[in-house]
């Protein structure tokens, strides 16, 4: 039940993203508030992939290709630790992002490194491609 939900989640994210769609902007609203509705019901119950999918909304992104109204970095920051602490991949690389930048957070090069470390195990290419650098610059560092 969860992944079809979250599937019928995904079919609106791409009518929203589909640059060949011929809703207008008040369509493409509609479709992001049931797709919002959606992946936000999921987070706060807990799945994790929904939690990620709902911290990427507050993102500084374009939002329906305009800027995004729903920006909030703390917001973002406590989804994505949710999502991590759940053990997605992503929402770890992302997470560990803002705490080597301090955004949302105090900037910790530490934790940084220790959650680019979990994505890289959990399976995140990214993470594997950032902790690699992070430890080359702290190797370069000392």
């Amino acid at each position: 039940m969860k992944s079809a939900i979250l599937s019928q989640a995904k079919e609106l994210e791409a009518v929203i993203c589909n640059a060949h769609s011929n809703l207008d902007f008040k369509g493409r609203l509609e479709v992001y508030n049931q797709y919002l509705s959606i992946i936000q019901k999921r987070a706060y119950r807990g799945i994790p992939v929904a939690q990620y999918e709902y911290a990427q909304q507050f993102e500084d992104s374009t939002w329906l290709y305009l800027e995004n109204p729903k920006r909030n970095v703390k917001k973002a920051f406590f989804w994505y630790s949710k999502a991590c602490k759940n053990n997605f991949p992503a929402a770890c690389n992302n997470l560990a992002h803002y705490y080597e930048l301090g955004i949302g957070c105090k900037k910790n090069l530490s934790v940084a490194l220790k959650l680019y470390r979990k994505a890289s195990e959990l399976g995140d290419n990214n993470g594997k491609s950032n902790y690699k650098i992070m430890m080359k610059q702290m190797q370069n560092q000392s």
